[in-house]
């Protein structure tokens, strides 16, 4: 399988995900390397991710809340729109990430119904268990994420949150 990699050129990054130029911004050069990180190392397809993806209906405040990268646990579920299985939270590298963004990415993560969040600076990478029993006070940091071809087993992704 070829490795996905990270294309930049005159100012700009190519996003897969969209299939376009955009301009590579700090934050923006963050996403683009995570995303080829979770189809190198995690297995992920492209076409079960999506980025900047609105994960709230409300259209007050919180209104234009966007997921950077979001990932279902197949193509299937995605075109069907089912809950999101993971949803990463990037922040420029020279960003440090605070408690707030840890519940930023936790809020997303509700919203999308997902079992995991992820935040990055690309310096720093911390994983998180969406625990629905709880309300957003309760951050409960894992040490990983699923991989692709753990998504269909039960027992796998229980040991990773506990």
């Amino acid at each position: 399988m070829t490795k996905l990699e990270v294309q930049e050129k005159d100012g700009k990054i190519y996003a897969p995900l969209t299939d376009k130029w955009l301009i590579a911004k700090p934050e923006e050069k963050v996403r683009q390397h995570y995303i080829t990180e979770l189809v190198n190392e995690y297995g992920y397809n492209l076409d079960q991710m999506a980025q900047e993806l609105k994960v709230s209906n409300s259209s007050r405040g919180q209104g234009k809340a966007r997921a950077d990268i979001v990932i279902w646990k197949s193509k299937a579920d995605k075109d069907s729109k089912k809950a999101a299985f993971i949803v990463v939270e990037c922040k420029a590298e020279n960003v440090k990430v605070r408690v707030e963004d840890y519940y930023q990415g936790f809020n997303y993560a509700s919203w999308a119904h997902a079992e995991f969040f992820v935040t990055t600076n690309e310096k720093e990478t911390k994983f998180f268990n969406v625990d629905p029993t709880y309300l957003p006070q309760k951050l409960e940091e894992v040490v990983a994420i699923p991989t692709a071809k753990d998504v269909t087993d039960a027992k796998k992704i229980e040991q990773i949150k506990n």
